[in-house]
């Protein structure tokens, strides 16, 4: 049996709930799912399939975040719980992005300088800058 070595972080304004299941492919193919978080905001019409999804499957947690819309708000809040996430949990080897959002490039080159992989979920229209930081990029 392979550990739990594996965090995935959805950025459900980004992404479709409707590529869920091509995400979790995606993590069951390179390793063991530790954690599973999806992050929109609380009033977001958009991201609210991922919460009906959330409570169907007990490893999806579901992040809504409450306030009036800010830029970049639920970015910070990814980026936030990934380097807490690398910082405190040690058995995690592999975190998995779920967005095609520009903003992740920083935080992949510090997952990476901490030694772990880090594979980015997207569609064709994922930023440049944050594909060409991580190991992998798996198309979904």
């Amino acid at each position: 049996m392979k550990k739990k070595n594996t965090a995935l972080f959805i950025d459900g304004e980004n992404i479709s709930a409707k590529e869920s299941a091509k995400i979790f492919d995606v993590v069951h193919r390179i390793g063991q799912l530790d954690q599973a978080k999806v992050y929109g905001l609380q009033k977001d019409s958009s991201t609210r399939a991922w919460s009906r999804l959330a409570q169907r499957n007990e490893t999806l947690k579901d992040i809504r975040l409450s306030g009036g819309p800010a830029t970049n708000k639920v970015d910070k809040k990814i980026l936030k719980d990934i380097a807490s996430t690398i910082r405190k949990q040690k058995n995690i080897d592999i975190v998995v992005i779920a967005s095609c959002d520009h903003g992740y490039a920083s935080i992949v080159k510090e997952v990476r300088a901490a030694g772990k992989r880090v594979i980015i979920s997207g569609k064709k229209n994922a930023s440049k800058k944050t594909v060409s930081a991580c190991n992998k990029f798996e198309c979904i």
